[in-house]
């Protein structure tokens, strides 16, 4: 091959690649537009949601909390019993009444599951910020929609799939992958709130098996929470 022609072979590979950086970069922003825009998103700084939960025949009622970066609370009410359980961006905890009176540490691949889907903000938003390399896997069926499929690795290359609806660029399934475990969440039914997308429907499976389906009645943003609500509680 002439000079001429790996001159030329080499800025195509490179056309090519600043094209698929602004592929991705495209999509992200749609996924963003899609959800209410930054601003609106960026301006929620807490929510507090119901719901009502579905697990392995049981329902309950489920109340979730969520405040910045990455506080989590969720509580729940099982045949009469108040589970809680939480993450105060250290810690991941669970207070069930029919294993004990005290707190109990999360360890192992649901705690690293609990770590990984607690940033409060979308996994796109602020990527590269975060240090996260996103590549656009291409587009795949699922089911009878067609999606875009995002895979994203962290700095301690951590690996989690996002699929998103190609046509509305709306979140469909988030995976990842914890040791043996891997989780998936199936989010639909999204409603307009304040200008911003929710999910009000969410289906968890672990390793393919449904284990939750959720509905959620309301949604509040911007309610006035401590951070000590999402402390292990003292036992």
């Amino acid at each position: 091959m002439s000079v001429t022609l790996v001159t030329a072979a080499l800025l195509c590979l490179a056309g090519a690649r600043a094209g698929a950086t602004q592929s991705v970069d495209e999509i992200v922003r749609k996924n963003i537009e899609a959800k209410g825009g930054l601003t609106k998103l960026k301006a929620v700084q807490t929510i507090k949601q119901t719901a009502t939960m579905s697990m392995q025949g049981t329902d309950m009622a489920v109340t979730m909390y969520s405040k910045r970066p990455n506080l989590v609370r969720q509580e729940m009410t099982v045949n009469g019993q108040h589970v809680v359980s939480g993450f105060d961006g250290l810690t991941p905890w669970i207070l069930n009444p029919n294993a004990g009176a005290r707190p109990m540490v999360v360890t192992g691949p649901q705690a690293e599951s609990i770590r990984q889907q607690s940033n409060f903000d979308s996994q796109l938003i602020d990527y590269k910020a975060l240090g996260v390399t996103l590549a656009m896997n291409g587009f795949e069926m699922m089911g009878t929609r067609r999606v875009v499929h995002l895979r994203l690795t962290s700095l301690d290359g951590q690996r989690s799939d996002l699929y998103l609806d190609a046509e509305t660029f709306l979140d469909v399934k988030i995976s990842s992958q914890a040791g043996q475990m891997r989780l998936d969440q199936e989010l639909s039914d999204y409603r307009d709130h304040d200008g911003i997308k929710v999910p009000f429907l969410i289906r968890t499976l672990t390793n393919g098996v449904l284990q939750s389906e959720m509905h959620v009645q309301t949604v509040e943003f911007n309610v006035k929470l401590d951070d000590a609500l999402f402390k292990v509680p003292k036992s």
